[in-house]
Protein backbone atom coordinates (compact mmCIF):
# COMPACT_ATOMS: atom_id res chain seq x y z
CA UNK A 1 0.00 0.00 0.00
CA UNK A 2 1.13 3.55 -0.62
CA UNK A 3 0.31 6.37 1.80
CA UNK A 4 -2.96 7.36 0.14
CA UNK A 5 -4.25 3.82 -0.03
CA UNK A 6 -3.24 3.20 3.57
CA UNK A 7 -5.05 6.27 4.86
CA UNK A 8 -8.26 5.76 2.88
CA UNK A 9 -8.43 2.11 3.94
CA UNK A 10 -8.10 3.02 7.61
CA UNK A 11 -10.46 6.00 7.32
CA UNK A 12 -13.33 3.75 6.32
CA UNK A 13 -12.57 1.02 8.85
CA UNK A 14 -10.57 -1.35 6.68
CA UNK A 15 -7.29 -3.07 7.54
CA UNK A 16 -4.23 -1.32 6.12
CA UNK A 17 -0.73 -2.78 6.10
CA UNK A 18 0.05 -0.51 9.07
CA UNK A 19 -1.63 2.36 10.86
CA UNK A 20 -1.42 5.59 8.85
CA UNK A 21 -0.20 8.94 10.17
CA UNK A 22 -2.25 12.02 9.34
CA UNK A 23 -3.12 15.53 10.45
CA UNK A 24 -6.29 17.53 9.91
CA UNK A 25 -5.55 20.63 11.98
CA UNK A 26 -2.89 23.17 11.02
CA UNK A 27 0.60 21.69 10.97
CA UNK A 28 3.77 23.18 9.59
CA UNK A 29 7.07 24.08 11.20
CA UNK A 30 9.57 26.90 10.97
CA UNK A 31 12.14 24.27 9.96
CA UNK A 32 10.00 23.10 7.03
CA UNK A 33 9.45 26.67 5.91
CA UNK A 34 13.19 27.21 5.92
CA UNK A 35 13.94 24.02 4.00
CA UNK A 36 11.27 24.60 1.32
CA UNK A 37 11.68 28.38 1.05
CA UNK A 38 7.90 28.74 1.48
CA UNK A 39 7.03 30.94 4.45
CA UNK A 40 3.92 31.99 6.33
CA UNK A 41 2.13 34.32 5.99
CA UNK A 42 2.75 34.54 2.22
CA UNK A 43 1.74 30.91 1.62
CA UNK A 44 -1.84 31.55 2.79
CA UNK A 45 -2.46 33.46 -0.45
CA UNK A 46 -0.09 31.53 -2.72
CA UNK A 47 -1.33 28.11 -3.84
CA UNK A 48 1.98 27.04 -5.36
CA UNK A 49 3.94 27.73 -2.20
CA UNK A 50 1.30 26.37 0.17
CA UNK A 51 1.13 23.08 -1.74
CA UNK A 52 4.93 22.75 -1.79
CA UNK A 53 5.23 23.53 1.93
CA UNK A 54 2.51 21.11 3.00
CA UNK A 55 3.80 18.27 0.82
CA UNK A 56 6.91 18.36 3.02
CA UNK A 57 4.77 16.96 5.83
CA UNK A 58 4.76 13.75 3.80
CA UNK A 59 8.21 13.89 2.24
CA UNK A 60 10.13 14.99 5.35
CA UNK A 61 7.95 14.02 8.31
CA UNK A 62 6.38 10.81 6.98
CA UNK A 63 2.69 11.74 7.16
CA UNK A 64 0.44 9.60 4.96
CA UNK A 65 -2.38 12.17 4.78
CA UNK A 66 -1.81 15.92 4.70
CA UNK A 67 -4.22 18.79 5.22
CA UNK A 68 -3.07 21.20 2.53
CA UNK A 69 -4.83 24.22 4.00
CA UNK A 70 -3.10 25.85 6.97
CA UNK A 71 -5.41 28.74 7.84
CA UNK A 72 -8.37 27.71 10.01
CA UNK A 73 -10.39 30.89 9.38
CA UNK A 74 -10.85 30.75 5.62
CA UNK A 75 -14.59 31.22 5.50
CA UNK A 76 -14.67 34.21 7.91
CA UNK A 77 -11.83 35.87 6.01
CA UNK A 78 -13.73 35.50 2.74
CA UNK A 79 -16.86 36.92 4.37
CA UNK A 80 -15.27 40.09 5.66
CA UNK A 81 -13.55 39.25 8.94
CA UNK A 82 -10.37 41.25 9.42
CA UNK A 83 -7.39 38.92 9.73
CA UNK A 84 -4.04 38.81 11.44
CA UNK A 85 -2.20 36.57 8.98
CA UNK A 86 0.48 35.60 11.47
CA UNK A 87 4.17 34.97 10.88
CA UNK A 88 6.48 32.00 10.23
CA UNK A 89 6.08 30.97 13.88
CA UNK A 90 2.45 32.06 14.35
CA UNK A 91 -0.78 30.82 12.77
CA UNK A 92 -3.45 33.22 11.43
CA UNK A 93 -6.40 34.41 13.48
CA UNK A 94 -9.37 36.73 13.03
CA UNK A 95 -9.57 40.26 14.47
CA UNK A 96 -13.16 41.34 13.84
CA UNK A 97 -16.72 39.97 13.93
CA UNK A 98 -18.58 41.39 10.92
CA UNK A 99 -22.06 39.90 11.54
CA UNK A 100 -24.21 41.94 13.92
CA UNK A 101 -27.67 40.75 12.88
CA UNK A 102 -28.90 37.88 10.69
CA UNK A 103 -29.42 40.43 7.91
CA UNK A 104 -25.64 40.79 7.75
CA UNK A 105 -25.21 37.06 7.16
CA UNK A 106 -25.21 36.87 3.37
CA UNK A 107 -23.25 34.45 1.18
CA UNK A 108 -21.96 36.32 -1.89
CA UNK A 109 -22.19 34.79 -5.34
CA UNK A 110 -18.45 35.22 -5.80
CA UNK A 111 -17.55 33.37 -2.57
CA UNK A 112 -14.92 31.15 -4.22
CA UNK A 113 -13.34 34.06 -6.05
CA UNK A 114 -12.61 35.71 -2.72
CA UNK A 115 -9.42 35.23 -0.77
CA UNK A 116 -8.36 33.05 0.88
CA UNK A 117 -10.91 30.53 -0.45
CA UNK A 118 -9.70 31.00 -4.01
CA UNK A 119 -6.19 30.02 -2.89
CA UNK A 120 -7.54 27.13 -0.80
CA UNK A 121 -9.19 25.53 -3.81
CA UNK A 122 -6.20 26.21 -6.06
CA UNK A 123 -3.95 24.61 -3.45
CA UNK A 124 -6.03 21.45 -3.37
CA UNK A 125 -6.08 21.24 -7.18
CA UNK A 126 -2.31 21.66 -7.28
CA UNK A 127 -1.76 19.12 -4.50
CA UNK A 128 -4.02 16.57 -6.15
CA UNK A 129 -2.29 16.93 -9.52
CA UNK A 130 1.27 16.80 -8.16
CA UNK A 131 1.08 14.61 -5.08
CA UNK A 132 -2.30 12.89 -5.06
CA UNK A 133 -1.04 9.59 -6.38
CA UNK A 134 1.24 9.05 -3.37
CA UNK A 135 -0.39 10.80 -0.38
CA UNK A 136 -3.94 11.56 0.71
CA UNK A 137 -4.95 15.16 0.07
CA UNK A 138 -7.17 16.55 2.82
CA UNK A 139 -9.31 19.67 2.78
CA UNK A 140 -10.65 21.70 5.66
CA UNK A 141 -13.69 23.74 6.69
CA UNK A 142 -14.65 25.32 9.96
CA UNK A 143 -17.41 23.89 12.09
CA UNK A 144 -20.58 26.00 11.99
CA UNK A 145 -20.49 26.95 15.67
CA UNK A 146 -16.83 27.95 15.44
CA UNK A 147 -17.48 29.93 12.28
CA UNK A 148 -20.33 31.79 13.96
CA UNK A 149 -18.10 32.68 16.90
CA UNK A 150 -15.65 34.23 14.47
CA UNK A 151 -18.34 36.08 12.54
CA UNK A 152 -20.55 37.22 15.45
CA UNK A 153 -18.25 37.12 18.50
CA UNK A 154 -17.82 34.42 21.12
CA UNK A 155 -19.60 36.28 23.92
CA UNK A 156 -22.49 37.28 21.66
CA UNK A 157 -23.01 33.69 20.54
CA UNK A 158 -22.98 32.25 24.05
CA UNK A 159 -25.33 34.92 25.43
CA UNK A 160 -27.76 34.66 22.53
CA UNK A 161 -27.93 30.89 22.84
CA UNK A 162 -29.87 31.65 26.02
CA UNK A 163 -31.54 34.94 25.12
CA UNK A 164 -32.15 34.70 21.35
CA UNK A 165 -31.88 31.07 20.24
CA UNK A 166 -33.86 31.73 17.06
CA UNK A 167 -31.28 34.32 15.98
CA UNK A 168 -28.44 31.85 16.60
CA UNK A 169 -30.34 29.24 14.58
CA UNK A 170 -30.70 31.70 11.70
CA UNK A 171 -26.98 32.49 11.79
CA UNK A 172 -26.08 28.79 11.90
CA UNK A 173 -28.23 28.09 8.84
CA UNK A 174 -26.13 30.56 6.84
CA UNK A 175 -22.90 29.08 8.21
CA UNK A 176 -23.99 25.60 7.19
CA UNK A 177 -24.79 26.75 3.67
CA UNK A 178 -21.40 28.41 3.20
CA UNK A 179 -19.52 25.47 4.72
CA UNK A 180 -21.32 22.81 2.68
CA UNK A 181 -20.60 24.72 -0.52
CA UNK A 182 -16.93 25.07 0.42
CA UNK A 183 -16.56 21.41 1.44
CA UNK A 184 -18.11 20.17 -1.80
CA UNK A 185 -15.97 22.56 -3.83
CA UNK A 186 -12.91 21.04 -2.17
CA UNK A 187 -14.06 17.54 -3.14
CA UNK A 188 -14.54 18.76 -6.71
CA UNK A 189 -10.99 20.14 -6.58
CA UNK A 190 -9.64 16.72 -5.61
CA UNK A 191 -9.73 16.37 -1.82
CA UNK A 192 -9.88 12.78 -0.56
CA UNK A 193 -11.59 13.83 2.68
CA UNK A 194 -12.54 17.08 4.39
CA UNK A 195 -12.11 17.87 8.06
CA UNK A 196 -14.56 19.95 10.07
CA UNK A 197 -12.82 22.00 12.74
CA UNK A 198 -15.27 22.64 15.57
CA UNK A 199 -12.81 23.85 18.19
CA UNK A 200 -15.26 26.46 19.46
CA UNK A 201 -17.73 23.78 20.56
CA UNK A 202 -15.51 22.16 23.18
CA UNK A 203 -16.65 21.09 26.62
CA UNK A 204 -15.89 24.51 28.12
CA UNK A 205 -18.23 26.17 25.62
CA UNK A 206 -21.22 23.82 25.45
CA UNK A 207 -22.71 21.38 27.94
CA UNK A 208 -23.73 17.94 26.66
CA UNK A 209 -27.38 19.04 26.78
CA UNK A 210 -26.66 22.23 24.85
CA UNK A 211 -24.66 20.31 22.27
CA UNK A 212 -27.44 17.75 21.83
CA UNK A 213 -30.16 20.39 21.52
CA UNK A 214 -28.46 23.23 19.67
CA UNK A 215 -25.59 21.86 17.64
CA UNK A 216 -25.92 18.13 17.05
CA UNK A 217 -28.88 18.62 14.64
CA UNK A 218 -26.82 21.24 12.79
CA UNK A 219 -23.84 18.90 12.48
CA UNK A 220 -26.08 16.08 11.29
CA UNK A 221 -27.78 18.24 8.68
CA UNK A 222 -24.50 19.68 7.40
CA UNK A 223 -22.60 16.38 7.19
CA UNK A 224 -25.50 14.76 5.33
CA UNK A 225 -25.02 17.31 2.54
CA UNK A 226 -21.24 16.97 2.23
CA UNK A 227 -20.38 14.75 -0.70
CA UNK A 228 -17.43 12.79 0.64
CA UNK A 229 -15.75 11.47 3.80
CA UNK A 230 -15.73 13.84 6.78
CA UNK A 231 -13.44 14.05 9.81
CA UNK A 232 -14.93 15.98 12.72
CA UNK A 233 -12.67 17.57 15.33
CA UNK A 234 -13.88 19.02 18.64
CA UNK A 235 -11.26 20.27 21.08
CA UNK A 236 -10.69 19.15 24.61
CA UNK A 237 -12.41 16.79 27.01
CA UNK A 238 -15.64 15.75 25.28
CA UNK A 239 -16.13 12.49 27.19
CA UNK A 240 -19.54 13.65 28.40
CA UNK A 241 -20.86 13.74 24.84
CA UNK A 242 -19.07 10.78 23.26
CA UNK A 243 -22.36 8.87 23.20
CA UNK A 244 -23.79 11.50 20.83
CA UNK A 245 -21.06 11.60 18.20
CA UNK A 246 -22.27 8.66 16.11
CA UNK A 247 -25.45 10.62 15.40
CA UNK A 248 -23.52 13.22 13.40
CA UNK A 249 -23.01 10.86 10.47
CA UNK A 250 -19.27 11.67 10.29
CA UNK A 251 -16.79 9.19 8.89
CA UNK A 252 -14.09 9.74 11.51
CA UNK A 253 -13.54 11.66 14.76
CA UNK A 254 -10.23 13.38 15.52
CA UNK A 255 -9.96 13.34 19.32
CA UNK A 256 -7.79 15.43 21.59
CA UNK A 257 -5.34 14.31 24.29
CA UNK A 258 -7.94 14.88 27.07
CA UNK A 259 -9.83 11.75 25.96
CA UNK A 260 -7.95 8.50 26.40
CA UNK A 261 -7.52 6.22 23.38
CA UNK A 262 -9.28 3.34 25.18
CA UNK A 263 -12.30 5.52 26.02
CA UNK A 264 -12.45 6.80 22.46
CA UNK A 265 -12.37 3.44 20.72
CA UNK A 266 -14.93 2.03 23.17
CA UNK A 267 -17.29 4.93 22.46
CA UNK A 268 -16.89 4.62 18.70
CA UNK A 269 -17.61 0.90 18.83
CA UNK A 270 -17.13 0.52 15.09
CA UNK A 271 -19.75 3.13 14.18
CA UNK A 272 -17.07 5.55 12.98
CA UNK A 273 -13.30 5.51 12.87
CA UNK A 274 -11.06 7.52 15.18
CA UNK A 275 -7.79 9.38 14.81
CA UNK A 276 -5.65 10.91 17.52
CA UNK A 277 -4.53 11.84 20.03
CA UNK A 278 -0.88 12.88 20.36
CA UNK A 279 -0.55 15.70 22.88
CA UNK A 280 0.37 18.87 20.99
CA UNK A 281 2.13 20.39 24.00
CA UNK A 282 4.35 17.32 24.11
CA UNK A 283 5.01 17.65 20.39
CA UNK A 284 6.45 21.07 21.19
CA UNK A 285 8.15 20.41 24.52
CA UNK A 286 8.71 16.68 25.10
CA UNK A 287 11.04 14.27 23.34
CA UNK A 288 10.70 11.36 20.91
CA UNK A 289 10.51 8.74 23.67
CA UNK A 290 7.36 10.23 25.21
CA UNK A 291 5.79 10.69 21.79
CA UNK A 292 6.54 7.08 20.88
CA UNK A 293 4.85 5.99 24.12
CA UNK A 294 1.69 7.88 23.11
CA UNK A 295 1.75 6.30 19.65
CA UNK A 296 1.99 2.85 21.25
CA UNK A 297 -0.91 3.62 23.59
CA UNK A 298 -3.11 4.61 20.65
CA UNK A 299 -2.16 1.56 18.58
CA UNK A 300 -2.78 -0.77 21.53
CA UNK A 301 -6.26 0.73 21.98
CA UNK A 302 -7.17 0.17 18.34
CA UNK A 303 -7.06 3.78 17.14
CA UNK A 304 -7.32 3.63 13.35
CA UNK A 305 -5.15 6.65 12.43
CA UNK A 306 -2.38 8.29 14.45
CA UNK A 307 -2.50 12.08 14.47
CA UNK A 308 -1.87 15.13 16.62
CA UNK A 309 -4.83 15.84 18.86
CA UNK A 310 -5.20 19.41 17.60
CA UNK A 311 -3.25 22.11 15.75
CA UNK A 312 0.49 22.12 16.36
CA UNK A 313 2.79 25.04 17.01
CA UNK A 314 5.04 26.03 14.09
CA UNK A 315 7.84 25.96 16.65
CA UNK A 316 7.57 22.17 16.99
CA UNK A 317 10.87 20.51 16.09
CA UNK A 318 10.78 18.36 12.97
CA UNK A 319 12.39 15.56 14.97
CA UNK A 320 9.37 15.30 17.27
CA UNK A 321 6.90 15.11 14.40
CA UNK A 322 9.08 12.61 12.54
CA UNK A 323 9.17 10.51 15.73
CA UNK A 324 5.50 9.63 15.18
CA UNK A 325 6.16 7.96 11.82
CA UNK A 326 9.21 6.21 13.24
CA UNK A 327 7.21 4.83 16.18
CA UNK A 328 4.54 3.45 13.85
CA UNK A 329 7.19 1.80 11.70
CA UNK A 330 8.78 0.14 14.73
CA UNK A 331 5.40 -1.13 15.90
Amino acid sequence: MNSRERFLTALTGGKPDRAPLAHVAAMTTVELQQSTGCFMPAVHLDAEQQARLMAANHDTLGFDAVSFIINFFGEPAALGAEMDWGAPDRLPTFKSNPWRTPEDAVIPEDLFDRQPLKTCLETIRTAKQRYGDRMAVLGKIMGPFSMLQAMHGVENVLMELLDSPSQIAAFLDVCVEALVRHANAQFEAGADAVSIGEGGAGARMLSPAAYETCLLPVHRRMIARIQGPTILHICGDVRSRLHLLAQTGMTCFNFDWAVSPAEMTAAAAGRYTVMGNINTTDLLCAGPAELARQVEENLAAGVHIISPGCATSPRCPNANLRALADAIARH
